[in-house]
């Protein structure tokens, strides 16, 4: 009997030591790379939901904590007053746009104005031409006698009315072709205006679709602050939608713990709320400083009675698992995150603005 309660003892020493060991060996290669605290809470960037118009409120078309998709419509304002602008605007972009063919119309009568004046012009160079021909017979033939002087002064006056229509029938065709000039001007004008009139239109049409506040993105409305009747103004916020599937966590890890954390680093997530789901994450940034750094009222240690006290770094982990199980989660709630620091070289950010991955960090 004795001996048996020996062996007993004797196994149960050995298999204590045996799990003495395996705990030890398993601290030793995995437990004391990981990194726990249970400061740490979800949070989620939420989306202002705010006019840019002022209008009264025809309807709100969801409520608190209502889920939506993009795209779906949350608040729609009176757009009477701006349908009629758009058909202010409709009716000034046809008036200008007749405006335009009247316009080229001038020109093209101008035009034919510009092909008589020039045609005119041809006959009185032709008559011209004729008196000409005219009196230089009369000088011949009055020279041998053969023509009266009265004939010749008559040829002279002839020649000289030619000369003078003429000159009227080109001065006719350069003010046609200034009159055409300000033709064209007009067509110019008028095209202008009927692009003035589309701009409006378009204005009008843009300010109509901003009376149908709609949801930027997929998420659950908070927050709802306006009711049908209400003026909306652009500094107000009517709502709040917060985005789900963007949720992620802030851990606050104190500075003795944070030595061997690097971005990309794989997260164990438990989340209070929900005991039996393992999430998982990332680690995606460190602060650049501690909490109190960013605290309106920032530690001041240049005082005689200075007592060190251990800062807290915040860590950002970007939650990436269950994807099932995401929309669960809501800003607020508590979590204890476990970062495991073995892999230092683990997936560095990349830069935004090179690509280029920078040097991984030394190991403390």
């Amino acid at each position: 009997m004795k001996k048996g309660m020996k062996m007993t003892m004797a196994a149960i020493v050995v298999v204590a030591l045996v799990g003495l060991i395996w705990l030890g060996i398993h601290w030793w290669l995995t437990s004391r790379f990981i990194e726990e605290t249970d400061n740490a809470y979800v949070h989620s960037d939420s989306v202002a939901l705010r006019p840019e118009l002022s209008a009264r409120v025809v309807e709100v078309a969801v409520d608190d904590n209502q889920p939506v998709q993009e795209g779906d419509l949350l608040v729609r304002l009176d757009a009477g007053d701006i349908r009629d602008r758009i058909a202010e605007a409709e009716a000034q972009q046809s008036v200008a746009a007749a405006n335009i063919i009247e316009a080229r119309r001038q020109v093209d009568l101008q035009q034919a104005a510009i092909d008589e004046a020039q045609t005119q012009v041809s006959a009185a160079e032709a008559d011209v031409q004729q008196a000409r021909q005219n009196l230089e017979r009369s000088t011949s033939l009055e020279s041998r006698q053969y023509a009266s002087r009265q004939q010749l002064e008559d040829d002279q006056t002839a020649l000289a009315i030619a000369q003078s229509t003429l000159a009227m029938r080109r001065a006719s065709v350069v003010s046609a072709n200034r009159q055409l000039t300000v033709a064209e001007a007009s067509v110019d004008s008028a095209k202008a205006n009927r692009e003035a009139t589309t701009a409006e239109l378009t204005y009008a049409r843009n300010q109509l679709d901003k009376t149908r506040l709609l949801a930027p993105r997929s998420g659950v409305v908070a927050n709802v602050d306006v009711e049908a009747g209400d003026l909306a103004q652009p500094s107000m916020t009517l709502m709040q939608l917060v985005p789900i599937e963007s949720a992620y966590v802030i851990a606050n890890y104190k500075e003795t713990q944070i030595t061997r954390m690097r971005t990309g680093q794989p997260v164990e997530l438990e989340v209070d709320a929900y005991p039996g789901v393992p999430f998982e994450g990332v680690v995606e940034s460190l602060a650049p400083a501690t909490g109190s750094e960013f605290s309106l009222l920032p530690r001041d240690n240049a005082t005689g009675n200075f007592n060190k006290i251990v800062q807290r770094v915040p860590v950002k982990i970007r939650v990436t698992g269950p994807v099932q199980a995401l929309d669960r989660l809501r800003a607020g709630l508590s979590v204890v995150p476990r970062i495991d620091t073995r892999n230092l070289d683990a997936s560095p950010k990349l830069h935004s603005d090179t690509g280029e991955q920078p040097e991984a960090a030394p190991a403390s």
